[in-house]
C-alpha cells in the first residue's frame, strides 16, 4: 500500500513539474513586443466573421517578465499600462489530457479612469507568431500577431 501511495505522490509531482516548465516556456516565449497583423470578429449568433484589421493596424502589446505590459494604441496614439498572467488549463475528457493556454490581460485607461482587457485562449504561440481567440460580450475576436522585437 505504501508502494502505491508513493507512486501516485510522484507521479503527481512529476505532472504538476512538467505543467510548471510548459507554462515557463510560454511564457518565456510570449515576452516582447508584439504587433497586430490580422484581426476579425463574429458577432453572437452570426455565421460569418469580419475583418477588423483597420481597427488594430499598428498596435503593438509588449509583454514584460515581471508580467507587466504596455499596450500602445496608434489610432488613440496612446499607450496603456498594464499587466498580464498565462494560465495553464489542464482538463480531461474521455480519458485525455487536453492542456490549454489562457490569456489574461488588464490595462489601465486614466483618460476613462477604467480598465480594459481581454481573457483569450492561445491557439498558437511560437516565436514570431502569437494568435488569440477572445471571447466578449457580443461575440468573438480572432488575433494573429507577430514579433517585432
Amino acid at each position: 500500500m505504501k508502494r502505491i501511495t508513493l507512486l501516485l505522490l510522484s507521479m503527481l509531482a512529476l505532472a504538476s513539474c512538467s505543467d510548471d516548465y510548459r507554462l515557463e516556456r510560454r511564457e518565456d516565449k510570449l515576452i516582447g513586443a508584439w504587433a497586430f497583423d490580422r484581426a476579425w470578429f463574429r458577432e453572437n449568433s452570426e455565421l460569418f466573421r469580419d475583418d477588423v484589421t483597420n481597427e488594430f493596424l499598428g498596435d503593438v502589446i509588449e509583454f514584460y517578465g515581471d508580467y507587466d505590459a504596455v499596450y500602445d494604441d496608434q489610432s488613440l496614439r496612446e499607450a496603456f499600462n498594464g499587466e498580464w498572467e498565462l494560465i495553464l488549463d489542464r482538463s480531461a475528457y474521455d480519458g485525455e489530457n487536453d492542456v490549454e493556454f489562457f490569456l489574461d490581460m488588464n490595462f489601465y485607461d486614466p483618460r476613462a479612469n477604467d480598465f480594459f482587457g481581454y481573457y483569450a485562449a492561445v491557439t498558437q504561440l511560437t516565436e514570431n507568431k502569437l494568435h488569440l481567440r477572445a471571447s466578449t460580450a457580443t461575440g468573438v475576436y480572432t488575433f494573429k500577431l507577430r514579433r517585432i522585437d
